[in-house]
């Protein structure tokens, strides 16, 4: 667990961590309670001579291991890491997990993310800002939840989260930048879903302050608030 035990803390780390792997573009970031949980896509530059598969423990691949070996006494978050090199496939994946918390990473190579595993039409240059966009949406929750903690009091507020990114109608925005500059343009939006693990009214009520400007949306059984957070969006429920 983390050293707080705590939803916060894990996004303090789990942020943290995210700057510290290199910004890769983030496939899938979970949150469930204190554990978090993230999926990156190495970018190709980072691993120098690529090596091909298939993989086994006696072959294991020298390009992720190359890449695993620089890091490993360098730390990350502030604490010490392992990694695993899974090595059973046509690519190899890096797992990396930090000593005494619940912060856990995947690192799968380009070849393995599609387009479709987060929903989007196309990959391209626009994933370069996604993981800044996304650290500074889970930098803001953190402190929200913070806050609330504070002025309500109580036990710490905790959360699950999920990271999902939604269809984008983008033809027209595309249509006002020139060609070269339309690979930027995200034809997804980030989202941050949120939900309750545990908190009092108090808590939810203060952090519910926090989202002032927020639209109301979902259904009858589900309401929710969703807020923009400059690149990237914070939904929690009404």
């Amino acid at each position: 667990m983390n050293p707080d035990g705590s939803s916060i803390g894990a996004l303090i780390t789990g942020k943290a961590f995210m700057a510290d792997v290199g910004a890769y573009f983030p496939v899938s970031v979970t949150l469930r309670g204190d554990v978090f949980e993230a999926v990156f896509m190495m970018r190709e530059s980072d691993l120098g001579h690529r090596t091909s598969g298939p993989y086994s423990e006696q072959r294991l691949p020298s390009d992720a291991l190359n890449w695993a070996q620089l890091r490993a006494g360098m730390g990350m978050a502030g604490c010490f890491t392992s990694f695993r090199i899974e090595a059973g496939g046509n690519w190899p994946r890096i797992h990396i997990a930090l000593s005494g918390t619940s912060v856990r990473g995947l690192i799968v190579m380009p070849e393995e993310v599609t387009a479709e595993a987060v929903n989007a039409p196309y990959l391209g240059k626009w994933q370069d800002q996604a993981s800044s966009d996304i650290r500074i949406g889970l930098d803001y929750l953190a402190g929200w939840l913070s806050s609330c903690h504070h002025e309500a009091g109580g036990p710490a507020p905790s959360i699950d989260l999920d990271l999902v990114y939604r269809p984008l109608d983008y033809e027209a925005t595309l249509a006002k930048y020139e060609q070269r500059m339309r690979e930027l343009i995200p034809p997804v939006r980030p989202v941050l879903e949120l939900r309750w693990r545990s908190a009092t009214p108090a808590q939810r009520r203060a952090f519910v302050k926090n989202l002032k400007g927020a639209r109301k949306t979902g259904s009858r059984l589900d309401r929710r608030w969703n807020y923009p957070l400059g690149g990237i969006e914070v939904e929690a429920p009404r």
